[in-house]
């Protein structure tokens, strides 16, 4: 499996072009990149693409034409997963489950200790909440476990879709350090309508149907 050095920390996009039904591209000659660590904005209206773009960086999607590479690794490649970290927008969570469970089952599913999850719930005001189900949680923490099951591994990219959404006060304040923290070492694309005022932004890219603009 290659292994990434920090300087080939990267999303490189290059004339990519996608989408769901042949014929019908979400995203039409896309180049775009990320090079080197920093917290990246991604912004627009619905139905941009912004969603689309995440799908490529997991490697969900392929790319009809082009190509899309993390750390020098084709997003589509096996040895991608070991890179990237992606937190879509909708949890998915079993409501029987522990909160510790679920952490266990998402350190194990990336061959990684489950001690960094159970040591970040604190931080996020879940410890109380650790032998719990999920169905006893409420949406806000539901969404900081998805958050924390998503990001359990440490790689050099990750991408998350608005993640501030739901949140309260102690959750925010918590990503946002995180967010902070990975930007120094980490590709960080954050998704998202806002940008807490405590984040430094190293360069927005705002996505229209007509194209991005960088």
């Amino acid at each position: 499996m290659p292994t990434p050095t920090s300087f080939e920390t990267s999303i490189e996009i290059d004339s990519v072009t996608v989408g769901y039904r042949q014929g019908s591209p979400v995203l039409e000659g896309l180049s775009l990149s990320m090079s080197g660590p920093g917290l990246y904005r991604v912004a627009g209206s619905n139905g941009s693409g912004k969603s689309t773009f995440l799908e490529l960086i997991s490697g969900f999607l392929q790319p009809w034409a082009g190509s899309v590479r993390l750390c020098g690794i084709d997003a589509g490649s096996p040895d991608a997963r070991h890179v990237r970290s992606v937190c879509r927008t909708t949890p998915a969570l079993y409501p029987s489950m522990t909160v510790h469970d679920h952490l266990a089952l998402a350190a194990r599913c990336r061959q990684v200790g489950p001690e960094s999850g159970l040591a970040r719930l604190a931080k996020y005001g879940l410890q109380d909440w650790a032998e719990q189900p999920v169905s006893m949680l409420s949406t806000g923490n539901i969404r900081k476990l998805w958050l924390l099951m998503c990001t359990v591994a440490d790689t050099p990219v990750v991408a998350i879709d608005e993640p501030f959404n739901g949140m309260d006060l102690q959750g925010i304040e918590a990503l946002i350090c995180e967010l902070g923290e990975w930007a120094q070492h980490k590709v960080v694309v954050l998704i998202s309508h806002t940008v807490p005022d405590q984040l430094t932004v190293s360069r927005s890219f705002v996505f229209r149907p007509e194209g991005a603009t960088l």
